[in-house]
This record gives structure tokens, sequence and C-alpha cells, in this order.
């Protein structure tokens, strides 16, 4: 990383502790968060109201550049994804996705760059993980699609952090950061408008729980059974299926929220009507909701989305069962909008 803290990696209280370093009054620290926060700026200059000589020690001490960001769109489905240069590597970056659908805007952002949980059907995980993100670093995404947004004559309603990484793995930054996009002088995102998706690792899921934050838990389920699960979520420290649906009690007790179930849906794979039949009985009587994701094809991969009548019949079936069940519709293949797809294609650009 590089050698000197992003300007958003810094809290209102340790922005008002720089500011009485600097002989300035502590309200300057808060002046500066909402300059960054509040409005998204991160160059001093711009920052009309604070003296010389704080906006000069701020640029002397801190990463006040705003990131490197290349945009692509589709304006077919309505979507719109960031790849945000990272500070330490040349070619590396994260990805973030801006969905808009009806009055719904979302931006969907990353916790790490790369993943270690090498779901064999996602892209993120093809180059490995090469570390985690910092507080400023996921806040730079949602400053960089919310500017994005507002250009676009939208706003950014709900945060989905189901982008490359596991957020479990980097429980502290992602939950620093997603305070502070809920925080009414940072992002102002409801709690309830914001969702964490895991493949379930028992020690973050169990904290996040015990600290009884309001925001949705998603965990990334995609097999009505263990043993299909384990080979397309190949990660050892994930839940079984039995330990997830105790989990979602659990999070439902201790923050009055359900969770949700993300499946994505194989053809050929985990998307037959034996599947969705097995996954009913296995989630009857759970809270929550399954969401049902078709695939999005991915350049390389041989994984194939089902057809319609194959995600209806899918979804039916559950319903059938009692599993209330969500599909989302297809967004942002024309721009490789799935997770990790546009980091690949930059990065192999780079060699």
């Amino acid at each position: 990383m590089s050698a000197r803290r992003r300007i958003t990696d810094l809290s209102p209280a340790e922005l008002s502790a720089f500011a009485s370093a600097q002989h300035q009054r502590p309200f300057r620290g808060q002046q500066i968060y909402d300059w960054v926060m509040g409005r998204g700026v991160c160059t001093t200059s711009a920052m009309s109201d604070l003296s010389k000589p704080l906006r000069e020690a701020l640029d002397a001490e801190f990463d006040c550049s705003a990131p490197r960001v290349l945009w692509s769109g589709d304006s077919a489905s309505g979507t719109e994804k960031a790849f945000l240069q990272l500070s330490d590597a040349q070619g590396d970056g994260v990805e973030a996705v801006l969905i808009m659908e009806g009055e719904r805007t979302t931006a969907c952002i990353s916790s790490q760059a790369g993943c270690p949980v090498a779901c064999v059907f996602c892209a993120s995980g093809v180059l490995g993980l090469r570390r985690n993100l910092t507080r400023g670093e996921i806040l730079d995404q949602f400053i960089a699609v919310r500017e994005r947004a507002q250009a676009l004559g939208r706003r950014v309603s709900n945060i989905v952090v189901m982008g490359m990484g596991e957020p479990m793995l980097n429980y502290s930054a992602v939950v620093e950061a997603l305070d502070v996009i809920h925080d009414p002088k940072g992002g102002g995102i409801g709690a309830r408008h914001i969702t964490i998706s895991t493949v379930g690792l028992e020690k973050g899921v169990r904290r996040l729980t015990e600290e009884g934050k309001p925001y949705t838990l998603a965990f990334s389920l995609h097999a009505p059974n263990d043993e299909l699960r384990r080979k397309l979520v190949p990660f050892a420290a994930a839940m079984d299926i039995d330990a997830m649906v105790q989990a979602a009690g659990a999070y439902l007790d201790g923050t009055g929220r359900e969770v949700t179930f993300e499946y994505v849906l194989l053809d050929g794979v985990n998307a037959s009507a034996a599947d969705a039949h097995e996954l009913a009985q296995r989630l009857r009587g759970v809270r929550g909701t399954v969401n049902l994701i078709p695939y999005n094809e991915n350049p390389g991969f041989t994984w194939k989305r089902p057809p319609a009548q194959q995600v209806d019949q899918f979804a039916e079936i559950l319903r059938s069962g009692g599993v209330k069940v969500s599909v989302r519709k297809r967004k942002g293949h024309r721009i490789l909008a799935a997770c990790g797809q546009l980091r690949l294609q930059e990065m192999q650009r780079a060699q």
C-alpha cells in the first residue's frame, strides 16, 4: 500500500486530532470529514473553508488524491462499472458496480483485491488474493459510484458488499466503512439498505450478530447440499448449510433482520427441478429469502446460465415449498459486470 494513509481512511475523531495537532480548533476535523464523505471531495485545493496551512499539512501527511477510475457503461441494462486503480500496484485495482433499476440505485462494492475463496464460477479468485482493502479504499469506491450516480441524476439508495473478496476476512475495515456510509453526515444510507454477502465464516458472522448492526446479511449458498456446495465453493472455512441455517436464526433473533441466501444458477449443475425440490426441503421453515441469480457468463469460463423457463420453474418450486424467492434480472453482461471480470481483463492487458 501507499506509505501515506488515504484521507478516506480517517475517522472524524482522527481528523479532529490532526487539526488540533496543527493548532487548529477540533471542529476543523469535522469540516474535513464533511468535504470528503459528505461532498466526495478529497483534493484539498477545493476545501475553501480551511486555511492554507491546514490544507498543506493534509497534503503532506495523507494521500489526498482522487483514485484513477475507468468507467464502462451498459445503457441497455442501466449498469455502470468502475475499475479503481490501487495506489500500490501498477495495473491492479478493484471493482465497483452501479445498478439502476426503477427508483432503486444500488452500488456493489468490493472488500478485497482479489479473493481467496475461489468459487469455481467467479473471476474474482482467478488471480488469487492480493490483499485486504483499507477502510478508505472501500469508501473510495462508494464516493466514485455516488458521484457517477449524481451525474446521471440518480441517488445511491442501496449498498451491497458483494463485489470482489470475502468481507468477513476483512471485517473491521468493511464494517467501519459501512458505518461511514450509514452515517447521516457520511453516505446517509439507511442500515436496512446495506447488505454484506459472505460464504459463511463463523467468526465474522457471529461478531456481526453480537454487535447487533441491522445490516442485511446474505449467505452465498449456491447449492442444495453440502457435497455440491464444496465443489462450487472450495473454501474449507465456509460454514456447512445446517450451520448457515442456524446462524440465520441467530441473526434474526439478534437484529430483527431476515437473511438472504444467494444462489447462482448454473445450467446443468445446480438448476434442475430436483435441485429446487431439495433446496426447498432444506430451507423449509427458515425465515429468509432465496435470491436466484442466473449466471452472468464469463469469458474463459465454461459455465452457462439456464434458460429463462428453467429459472422460472426453479423459482416456482421454491415458492410452492414455502420459500420466499426473488430473481435477479440480468445486468451488465456487456460490460463484464460480474465479480472480477473487469479486473481480470485489465490485469491481462497490463501483463
